[in-house]
Order: structure tokens, then C-alpha cells, then sequence
């Protein structure tokens, strides 16, 4: 994944954070002061977000950016 992929992000996400299409763009990776490297901002249903890195494994890529 990379910033400006279009994802489509897992349900559980979606209704947690009340998104009616749960189709996002990637807009950066943000860094953490952790060991956990790095969370992305994510632009979805005229928000900004931040998700943890692990959406890397549950999200489905629908239109990666060139």
C-alpha cells in the first residue's frame, strides 16, 4: 500500500467509526513514537483519519495509485 491507493476498508472499521462507504484514500503514513512504526491518515467519507498500520492486512486495495 502506498499514499494515494483507494482501499476499501473491513466492516468491523467501517462501523466502528460510522463510515456509510468505507472507501478510503491513503493520504500519508504518519510516524508513532512507539515501536509500531507507523500509522496512515486515511481520507474516507469526507473525514481524515487515522488508522494503525495493521489495516495493511485486513483492507482490500481497489485502485493502486501509479
Amino acid at each position: 500500500m502506498k499514499v494515494g491507493d483507494v482501499i476499501k476498508l473491513p466492516k468491523g472499521c467501517s462501523n466502528h467509526w460510522g463510515l456509510p462507504t468505507g472507501i478510503a484514500v491513503l493520504v500519508e503514513k504518519a510516524s508513532r513514537p512507539d515501536n509500531l512504526e507507523y500509522d496512515w491518515n486515511v481520507f474516507v467519507d469526507g473525514r481524515l483519519i487515522n488508522l494503525g498500520r495493521q489495516i495493511e492486512q485486513s483492507a482490500e486495495v481497489l485502485n493502486e495509485s501509479r
